[in-house]
């Protein structure tokens, strides 16, 4: 596929525009198709990282806990989503590659016959009949030296009012007139068509989260392009509205044989204004596509109204964090403790007393009765108790 040739003078505007728009189809279909053959090093890449994703789906079946329905589904369908990408030109033409590249001049041409900007008709049309009459205008000069003023006591008939002669200022507004034409449409035509030929490498990135974030920036820069590429246009409209009646004018009153010595200034401040405007539309979108998040109001204060009636103290648990125990409970426990190891020290007094008497009767008996029988000498008369259990018991 060959594009149309640029030539110089005639049409000049137009066989640019033409050739732009040609090459930006041209990297967007054959770029796509050759990156998507079978054997080529986009088509190796995907395949390596689909083979990786179902790796790790069916690790996370055998080791991991069990997916449910809803993440088999969403797997399911990013696979699909990913194929469709990267391999089916015909639904990606439909789906993406004539709504990035065809779209944007429905929806402006749209806009533009809804407004009032201007007449309707082919916009490269326009665009190159308005350069032609500046180039008319160029040549027709603004007749300074002729002294046929419409108005003699206008202030700027007399003398130019700026620094900038009538051929520098006449040159010049060209200048801008071109070239932020033809550096605005190239930017987003051309990078279309780059973001597109790269479909099949990006799409494959979609399959992780750690590369998500790549085939995020991929999309939002389509939407940039078409966004782009639809104010573009309405810059486009809203400017040849402006221009196509002044310079109608300039050049019927030069033809009246007047002189029309504002018209360098004019022209080249019209020029210049709409060449920053065009590239701040363009930084403007890229700041709204590109904007992360969603615009949250700050959170105000809240006003808690106070109740003089007593609230009884509850146990607060905050999140995260373990029961916090208010301070009278802290002193019950305290006590309860306090009260039970006095009672277990009592308990263990009286429990001594107890097995003393308990021995000395016992030896009383064992001598009325004489030796003890086998084995009832190593009998434990009262239960077991170390050194550490009775200091802790009789601490207070």
């Amino acid at each position: 596929m060959s594009c149309p040739q640029i030539i110089t003078g005639e049409q000049f505007l137009t066989r640019t525009l033409a050739h732009i728009d040609c090459q930006a189809q041209v990297i967007g279909s054959y770029g796509y198709v050759a990156l998507g053959q079978p054997g080529s090093l986009a088509s190796t890449l995907f395949v390596g990282l689909l083979t990786l994703f179902v790796a790790l789906f069916g690790l996370r079946l055998l080791f991991g806990p069990p997916p449910g329905a809803r993440d088999l589904v969403v797997d399911v369908l990013k696979i699909g989503i990913v194929l469709t990408l990267a391999f089916s030109w015909p639904a990606f033409r439909t789906v993406v590659y004539d709504v990035t590249l065809k779209g944007p001049a429905e929806v402006a041409g749209v806009i533009q016959s809804s407004s009032q900007s201007g007449t309707t008709g082919d916009l490269v049309a326009r665009l190159q009949n308005a350069d032609d009459r500046i180039v008319q205008l160029i040549e027709t000069g603004t007749g300074r030296q002729t002294g046929q003023f419409i108005n003699p006591d206008a202030p700027s008939n007399s003398f130019a009012g700026t620094a900038l002669q009538d051929d520098n200022a006449f040159g010049t507004a060209r200048l801008l007139y071109l070239a932020s034409i033809i550096g605005t449409l190239a930017l987003l035509r051309i990078g279309a068509g780059l973001l597109l030929a790269l479909a099949p490498i990006v799409a494959g990135l979609y399959f992780f989260n750690q590369s998500r974030g790549i085939f995020a920036g991929w999309l939002k820069g389509l939407v940039l392009t078409i966004a782009g590429s639809i104010g573009a246009t309405v810059v486009l409209t809203v400017q040849l509205a402006m221009m196509e009646p002044w310079l109608a004018d300039a050049l019927r009153v030069r033809n009246f044989g007047y002189a029309t010595p504002s018209t360098p200034i004019e022209l080249f401040a019209m020029m210049l204004a709409f060449a920053a405007v065009h590239f701040a539309m363009i930084w403007f979108l890229a700041k709204v596509v590109f904007h992360r998040g969603w615009l949250t109001l700050p959170d105000f204060p809240r006003f808690v109204r106070s109740d003089p009636s007593p609230q009884p103290m509850v146990m607060a648990q905050a999140a995260g964090a373990g029961p916090q125990i208010v301070r009278a409970e802290q002193m019950s426990n305290t006590i309860e403790r306090s009260i039970l190891r006095e009672s277990i020290s009592t308990r263990d007094r009286i429990v001594q007393n107890s097995d003393t008497r308990t021995s000395t009767s016992r030896e009383t008996v064992v001598a009325r009765q004489g030796p003890e029988r086998l084995g009832s000498s190593y009998r434990r008369p009262s239960p077991r108790t170390s050194r550490a259990a009775q200091r802790r018991d009789t601490s207070p």
